[in-house]
């Protein structure tokens, strides 16, 4: 691993002898190789950043594990095939008082869904990260990529905004499997809570405390995340990660504290709400439906709103991170983004399922760089704007 930081502090030193190499013989065209060489670092460090992933021990710091939730014999549930990321260096502690006068043990759960189509290992960075930081993350693909409905061939959910048919049909759709989402996110917790109790348990579920846990996801995981928050009390907290909401969650059933986290996409003006061309008018009516319940919700006392200036949908996953998004990483330095983001699920969780005190995002003067915090959500009176802070 320091080899790997090594080079990149070469890689750095040479690019700052490149640029002072050609402002000297070239002043004309420094500006537009600094451009390139700007960019070129932000691609080196998120290169290094995932090979320093790669190449260190498995066990260092996170145990990661693919586990089958089974219910007990005789009962007739599918299994579940869930990803657990829990730290290897801190073992659960003696229940201590909270802030709020509560006792709870050492470990929180958190529930992670993934984005839509995507497989449960779509933000394994943050999941490491949150490990890293005293989280056990149990981690489910997203419904269309479960092992268990294989055979099945469950129909893959497309938007289509083709026509008002279309538009609905997409709603009714999305309504579907966002609630049937949320109740294999409960059943995990149940195979988790029964698996357990019972003799021989795994050893990450040690100190694990499994009647308050946290929900978050990307995409149509945070809608997911939000449903669950309905259908069952001991999700206590839930993070959304750039998704529209759909189910009861679009619907103003959400009561547990929320955080939103945005990335820049541009927010549709009164004049978009009726394009003459269908997809755009659809598309935008299904955004301003989301972020007025959106508005809604960061407006509670508890609950918060984030932006990702310049960021784009991926920069809430680890899909930023790859190669395939590599043009992305002109607009913001996923690297930063995604430890901001980190940062603030921390934060998030720590305060409500945990009861320490509020600080970082959750802060009311928080400012970083490369991260907002919004106050509510406006509408431009006309053409495309993004969300004011």
């Amino acid at each position: 691993m320091a080899t790997v930081w090594t080079n990149r502090g070469a890689l750095i030193a040479a690019g700052a002898a490149t640029v002072a190499f050609v402002a000297a013989a070239w002043p004309g065209t420094f500006a537009m190789y600094a451009h390139a060489l700007r960019a070129s670092t932000v691609i080196a460090s998120s290169l290094v950043s995932r090979l320093g992933t790669l190449v260190a021990p498995p066990g260092a710091d996170v145990i990661h594990i693919t586990q089958i939730l089974a219910a007990d014999r005789g009962e007739d549930r599918l299994p579940i095939t869930v990803d657990v990321w829990s730290s290897s260096t801190q073992a659960p502690a003696p229940p201590a008082p909270s802030m709020n006068g509560t006792t709870g043990p050492l470990r929180t759960l958190l529930l992670y869904t993934a984005g839509g189509a995507h497989t449960r290992a779509d933000n394994a960075a943050t999941a490491a990260a949150l490990a890293r930081r005293g989280y056990t993350v149990v981690a489910l693909d997203d419904i269309e990529r479960a092992p268990e409905h294989e055979a099945r061939r469950i129909e893959p959910l497309s938007f289509d905004f083709s026509s008002a048919e279309g538009y609905e049909r997409t709603l009714r759709r999305s309504d579907a499997k966002v609630h049937q989402q949320a109740i294999r996110l409960v059943e995990t917790l149940n195979l988790l809570t029964a698996q357990s109790r019972r003799p021989g348990a795994p050893a990450w579920m040690t100190g694990l405390r499994l009647d308050a846990v946290g929900a978050f996801g990307w995409s149509l995981g945070g809608a997911t995340a939000a449903e669950a928050s309905i259908l069952d009390s001991r999700v206590r907290a839930a993070a959304n990660l750039d998704g529209w909401l759909f189910g009861q969650a679009a619907r103003g059933r959400v009561r547990v504290p929320y955080m939103l986290v945005m990335s820049d996409y541009p927010i549709p003006s009164d004049n978009e709400l009726d394009d003459p061309v269908a997809s755009r008018r659809y598309e935008a009516r299904l955004t301003r439906r989301d972020l007025t319940e959106e508005r809604r919700l960061i407006g509670r006392p508890g609950s918060l709103g984030l932006r990702l200036p310049h960021a784009v949908h991926e920069n809430l996953s680890d899909s930023a991170l790859g190669l395939a998004f590599w043009r992305t990483w002109f607009r913001v330095d996923p690297i930063r983004a995604k430890a901001l983001v980190n940062g603030c699920l921390d934060a998030f969780f720590d305060h409500h399922l945990k009861g320490a005190a509020p600080r970082g995002c959750l802060d009311e003067a928080y400012a970083a760089q490369g991260i907002q915090r919004l106050t509510t959500i406006e509408w431009p009176g006309a053409g495309t704007a993004t969300a004011p802070i």
